[in-house]
């Protein structure tokens, strides 16, 4: 099902690459997961490299506003903030180092829960100025990312973070919006699976039990590791349940289900090294 739906999106959006990954949140354990482009197995040797990758774990990219789940997260939890705080996003415009980061449209005052739902960077912005660039960093290395994940599968990337240290003035912005940092896709599943089972980041699998012959061994799950308390991530979900019912999110609306996500869009890195205006990795 998981290959069929990306096949299905890499026809409608003429995409390079992509990848699905469906995970249980309460055990860890991968349900699905699905590369494209994809090859053969039984023709092996009739298969380009590229389509040989799985881009689940050894794909790293840009993640964008998928991203600032871990800003919103870490402010909450830190009671800097909480989902009815109106902020104002001073209509789209906010200025870092004499760098001016804009939003894709232009917001005033929004809440907590409306800066995610409609997505503003300039709202998440502010909330990562509270936290400062050692909180943010540590949240982040909480929730998985720069580290890999430990899944039983090979050529896993632990992705590109880099200690604050050497984060430039305009770093703290970029990251929280998810700029300036590359995650797999299996990273990102990982810690929304933290904040749809109250808080555990939880080591991804995919071997539950082995049968050999007549014996049979168990595989013991690894603990889960809190990152957020129960509380925050109960008030997560019902931040992202709002981006799926009312904000970004609104396509991927299930019938008959509720549903909480968080969508993203970053620009590919042209031949320039600069951001592409017309190339994205969505998410």
């Amino acid at each position: 099902i998981a290959e069929k739906a990306l096949g299905e999106a890499a026809a409608k959006w003429r995409m390079a690459s992509g990848a699905v990954v469906v995970q249980n949140p309460h055990t860890g354990e991968i349900l699905a997961m699905a590369s494209y482009p994809t090859f053969n197995p039984n023709e092996f040797n009739k298969s380009a490299p590229e389509t040989r990758i799985n881009r689940a774990v050894s794909q790293v990219f840009e993640p964008g506003s998928t991203f600032k789940l871990v800003a919103v997260a870490a402010a909450l939890e830190e009671k800097l903030t909480q989902p009815s705080e109106v902020i104002n996003c001073q209509w789209g415009s906010i200025v870092l180092s004499g760098h001016t980061i804009r939003d894709d449209k232009p917001h005033g005052d929004l809440t907590v829960s409306q800066v995610m739902a409609q997505s503003s960077d300039v709202g998440v912005i502010k909330l990562a100025l509270r936290l400062g660039e050692d909180r943010l960093y540590r949240y982040i290395k909480s929730f998985g990312f720069g580290d890999e994940a430990g899944i039983e599968l090979p050529a896993e990337e632990r992705g590109l973070l880099r200690p604050p240290s050497r984060w430039s003035g305009i770093s703290i912005g970029e990251i929280s919006m998810g700029q300036e940092v590359g995650v797999t896709p299996l990273q990102i599943v990982s810690a929304y699976s933290a904040i749809a089972n109250g808080g555990i980041l939880f080591q991804p699998r995919v071997v539950r039990e082995v049968f050999q012959g007549t014996s049979y061994e168990p595989i013991l799950a690894a603990s889960g590791r809190r990152v957020i308390s129960p509380r925050t991530a109960q008030l997560m979900r019902d931040i992202l349940t709002e981006v799926v019912e009312t904000g970004t999110g609104t396509p991927a609306r299930p019938t008959g289900y509720s549903a909480a996500g968080k969508t993203g869009t970053a620009q590919k890195i042209d031949s320039s090294g600069t951001y592409s205006k017309t190339h994205y990795i969505p998410s």
